[in-house]
């Protein structure tokens, strides 16, 4: 089987997949209101794009698509912390958010102490799953390191705490830039990264910089489709900074430099990573 669009990829790859997620946690957890609560956001709706990039790089890498599962327990820990950041995320000490994907957020389905707890959960139970991966043990390592390293104190923790500290004060574009690559974009490079990596291909600064650049194009559409609404009149976003039209340039500018550095790979399928910028002409 050879696939070639990242839309054919997703389609053939996530039921199997959310199947995995569900069965895994249903498994483990016992603690029941623990479990509904890590349930409920891990199944809210969410487009697993990470873990479909993670899993998209593996299998341009080279991996056999009968052999994907194998790579599951890395691609759910990543969605693991993501779900978990956007638990906290929403938490009232934060964003202070009332809902996300159109359903009531975990803390206010829940409570507030049951929501850090359900992303507590979600968050270390990412690297028992890395940890009881088949996989070698130099690539769980790689993925341990990657992991905490993208999304905690030195990624996406500092990036949330510049958002929640320095949501008074208006961010230079330096700022800007910086704050969206932390909470946004690392997560994101973290699983290109730790793709290539799990499955074997030399890591290269080109597949790196299309990480960074996707992963930034990322928050930035975000940004655009939520400019006409009105509930990001007061925060840092670009359209605010820069204007909307120089937004959708900068963004025009990340989809074609994460383009050409794609191109430059060696002994690797493109198809599926330049497929996956159609998302930004949506």
């Amino acid at each position: 089987m050879e696939i070639k669009k990242f839309s054919d990829f997703c389609e053939q790859v996530l039921p199997d997949f959310n199947k995995f997620l569900d069965d895994r946690l249903k498994s483990e957890i016992k603690q029941t209101t623990l479990r509904d609560a890590m349930l409920y956001s891990l199944d809210a709706g969410g487009k697993r794009v990470r873990p479909m990039l993670f899993l998209a790089v593996a299998y341009s890498s080279g991996v056999r698509f009968e052999d994907l599962s194998k790579y599951f327990d890395i691609a759910g820990a990543i969605e693991l912390v993501h779900t978990y950041s956007l638990i906290h995320d929403d938490l009232p000490e934060m964003d202070n958010s009332d809902y996300r994907r159109g359903k009531l957020s975990n803390h206010k389905q829940f409570g507030v102490g049951p929501a850090v707890l359900a992303g507590d959960g979600l968050l270390t139970q990412a690297f028992y799953w890395i940890a009881k991966s088949s996989l070698d043990t130099d690539k769980r390592m790689a993925a341990v390191r990657i992991l905490s390293h993208n999304a905690g104190p030195m990624g996406m923790v500092a990036g949330q705490m510049t958002d929640i500290t320095m949501e008074d004060k208006l961010l230079s574009e330096d700022e800007l830039t910086t704050l969206h690559k932390q909470k946004t974009a690392d997560l994101i490079t973290a699983a290109v990264t730790t793709g290539a990596f799990c499955a074997g291909h030399e890591l290269s600064t080109n597949l790196v910089q299309y990480a960074n650049d996707i992963g930034l194009a990322f928050q930035l559409k975000d940004d655009l489709n939520d400019a006409d609404d009105g509930e990001d009149a007061d925060k840092n976003t670009f359209p605010n900074l820069i204007g909307k039209k120089a937004t959708e340039e900068k963004l025009n500018n990340l989809v074609k430099d994460a383009f050409n550095a794609v191109l430059k790979e060696e002994e690797f399928d493109k198809n599926l990573l330049v497929s996956f910028l159609d998302y930004f002409k949506e």
